[in-house]
């Protein structure tokens, strides 16, 4: 009966000693998890920083585009006016020259 009793000591000190260790592992364990999670979620946060980075270029160069297209537009516009009304002055010109020679062929 003495070998079974300190048996059934030895076998508790054992199972003391294997859950402390089975306690330490799972710390150990629960710290490596928690790492891997950080980096995981800091490397997804940096590419969807860099993708959100890229995209916004993207969009101001879009824009820039957009305003330089439409400057240009106003600029031809106005190129376009001042070619009209330079055309209309000569037309006008060439109206008033015609006056004067229609009524000095009358008055002859």
């Amino acid at each position: 009966m003495r070998k079974q009793l300190k048996l059934g000591i030895i076998g508790v000190k054992d199972f003391e000693i294997g859950f402390e260790k089975l306690d330490n592992s799972i710390d150990k364990l629960s710290e490596k998890l928690e790492e891997i999670i950080s980096t995981v979620f800091d490397s997804r946060i940096e590419s969807a920083s860099r993708i959100i980075e890229q995209a916004i270029a993207l969009y101001e160069n879009l824009l820039e585009q957009q305003e330089k297209a439409h400057q240009e537009t106003l600029e031809q516009r106005e190129a376009e006016k001042e070619f009209i009304y330079q055309k209309r002055q000569q037309l006008e010109q060439v109206q008033s020259n015609l006056a004067i020679l229609l009524g000095q062929c009358t008055v002859q």
